[in-house]
């Protein structure tokens, strides 16, 4: 049994599917009601999002990394992640992206974890809500 928990919180975490292959895992393999699943996945993702900042700050100590990304970071990607519009674009898109690269574009275009994390966090409840929601209705529309 503990062996289909560790594969539930693999898939949550990880940055490829994600919560699209969690939530289903935890309804079908744990027989987990897909919300509960989807309250349980929603911390899990964003552990890539404080994966990457933790890596970039780690990164950001070498000084090889630090002149590469400032030789690299263009003053069009400070404004655009600036943009007072930035909150609802990663409200919206954020989970569809990926949180781990929206937060590693954000980093490049020096936007601190702040001001992320509360738009990238509804991004992921919303995604995991409609998520749990398709994977509560769908079993009942198909033919038995």
């Amino acid at each position: 049994m503990w062996a289909r928990y560790t594969a539930f919180v693999a898939l949550a975490v990880n940055p490829f599917g994600g919560l699209l292959f969690a939530i289903p895992y935890a309804n079908v393999a744990l027989g987990m009601s897909p919300w509960w699943a989807a309250l349980i996945g929603w911390p899990l993702a964003y552990v890539q999002v404080v994966f990457v900042d933790v890596l970039w700050k780690t990164l950001w100590q070498i000084g090889g990394w630090r002149r590469l990304v400032e030789r690299k970071r263009t003053p069009r990607l400070e404004r655009m992640a600036s943009s007072r519009y930035m909150f609802w674009l990663i409200l919206l898109f954020g989970a569809l992206m990926g949180p781990w690269l929206v937060m590693a574009v954000m980093r490049w275009a020096n936007v601190p974890h702040r001001r992320i994390a509360v738009p990238m966090a509804l991004s992921l409840g919303w995604n995991a809500a409609g998520i749990a929601l398709l994977s509560a209705v769908a079993p009942r529309l198909l033919p038995r």
